[in-house]
């Protein structure tokens, strides 16, 4: 499999273990902390997907996911919240033209590599 996936959310413990999952199921798989750090990874490194937490101090993730969906086409995006707020930053997005997928948090396991993999089958 071997496509880099990475892994975006301001909660460290939770992108890392995010990721650990990525790499058991055979992906190569980073865990970054900010919206800001994961442009810079992306940048350097090119990967085929990132699973960005919604909610971050800073860039929140819709933000982020149009800003990765204008530069980086190629690239999927598969957004997860657990707050509230969510709802309205994701309808100002489909307002201006960005439809993105949302999973709830808690997310599990096998529903988030589920859903990755058949966005990445998409692509």
């Amino acid at each position: 499999m071997s496509h880099c996936i990475l892994i975006v959310d301001d909660e460290p413990v939770l992108a890392d273990t995010l990721a650990v999952i990525f790499r058991r199921a055979g992906y190569r798989a980073t865990a970054v902390y900010s919206c800001e750090d994961a442009l810079a990874f992306i940048a350097a490194n090119q990967p085929l997907f990132v699973v960005s937490d919604v909610v971050m101090p800073g860039m929140n993730g819709v933000a982020f996911a149009k800003l990765i969906r204008h530069t980086y086409p190629g690239c999927g995006v598969l957004l997860f919240s657990g707050n509230a707020d969510t709802h309205d930053l994701l309808e100002s997005a489909r307002a201006e033209g960005h439809d993105f997928e949302v999973l709830a948090k808690p997310v599990s396991p096998p529903r988030i590599l589920e859903k990755v993999a058949s966005l990445l089958q998409q692509n």
